[in-house]
């Protein structure tokens, strides 16, 4: 699973993303750990070095190679659109065979099931940013759950006791790394699914950077619905209560997935234009117009003033309420 933790600066990310792999460290010493910046070659470097064996006794072991990757920041791990590493994202992702021959000392690459987990914080901005509008029509962000939030909550650092270690999930953690074996599905999820599928997997995401994504929610809400599984027991068993709980994960966060595009796509002419508000909202009684062109010629060329103080007008951003001795428009914000 690729999994984004999506806000503004200063919400708790990274605070996030440090406690979940500290708890995977202390419950589970044997997980392999990525590097957080990585280039194509080192992804597939690390990956060889994540071998494990499966027993399977009285049958052969099944080896695969597991690693996970956590970046506070996405643009830590990659700081520009590399198209070579998230050529190796989507195959690891997929967990098919994966062969590499480098020129280099003759070295031949062979991983049978290879499987990636990661898990990263980023900015709304810097998201929209290091991934162009063409990526969101390839494979990599298809595969990747955006879960956004805008909330800070309020948490005294300085007063609160310390907790301690919350040993029933790291007792938790340990249990579900020893579970192996196939899932089973009841009938009553099947039948959940297959309902879900006849609703053509309504209520879905109409954004249009997330069309590639909807194509995968039926998978998504399968590996959900396993994570569902493991934190309910050890059965491995997929059941109707695992189903509507994914399915209440999944519904959450997609509901707000559209925000993220909002928030990280304002244009320069956006952010003059809320500079223009500020200014104009601290004149206590208005501010004459040749005032606030002044202030907009000094944000952006002079043939961009006249338009964008209309722009401020049409949005109602800001207000006339008279004018000046000078027969100029005073302006105020509502």
């Amino acid at each position: 699973m690729y999994t984004f933790l999506v806000g503004e600066a200063g919400l708790g990310k990274s605070r996030a993303i440090t406690a979940a792999a500290n708890l995977v460290r202390e419950a589970i010493p044997e997980v392999n750990m990525g590097a957080t910046s990585m280039t194509r070659a080192s992804l597939v470097d690390y990956m060889v070095e994540s071998k494990r064996m499966l027993p399977q006794l009285p049958d052969p072991a099944i080896e695969y190679n597991s690693m996970l990757v956590v970046a506070d920041e996405l643009s830590a791990f990659m700081h520009e659109y590399d198209s070579g590493l998230v050529a190796g994202l989507v195959e690891f992702y997929d967990v098919n065979p994966y062969s590499e021959g480098r020129r280099v000392a003759a070295i031949r690459i062979k991983l049978q099931r290879p499987q990636l987990s990661i898990l990263a914080g980023s900015t709304p901005s810097n998201l929209v940013h290091t991934l162009k509008d063409y990526v969101w029509d390839q494979g990599l962000m298809s595969r990747v759950f955006l879960v956004f939030s805008t909330e800070q909550p309020m948490i005294d650092t300085l007063s609160a006791p310390q907790k301690g270690k919350p040993n029933h999930l790291l007792h938790d953690l340990k249990m579900i790394f020893k579970l192996q074996g196939k899932f089973t599905m009841t009938q009553e999820f099947k039948d959940a699914m297959w309902h879900w599928k006849l609703l053509k997997l309504d209520p879905a995401p109409d954004h249009p950077k997330l069309k590639h994504y909807c194509t995968r929610r039926w998978a998504h809400l399968l590996k959900l619905s396993m994570v569902a599984s493991v934190d309910r027991g050890n059965s491995l068993e997929l059941t109707k209560d695992d189903f509507n709980t994914a399915f209440g994960w999944l519904i959450d966060m997609e509901s707000v997935m559209p925000l993220i595009f909002q928030i990280g796509s304002v244009a320069p002419d956006s952010r003059v234009m809320d500079e223009v508000v500020h200014f104009v909202r601290h004149q206590k009684n208005g501010i004459s117009e040749y005032k606030v062109v002044n202030f907009i010629r000094q944000q952006v060329p002079g043939y961009s003033v006249k338009v964008i103080l209309d722009n401020l007008v049409a949005a109602r951003l800001i207000r006339v309420i008279g004018t000046d001795k000078h027969g100029l428009r005073v302006f105020t914000t509502p």
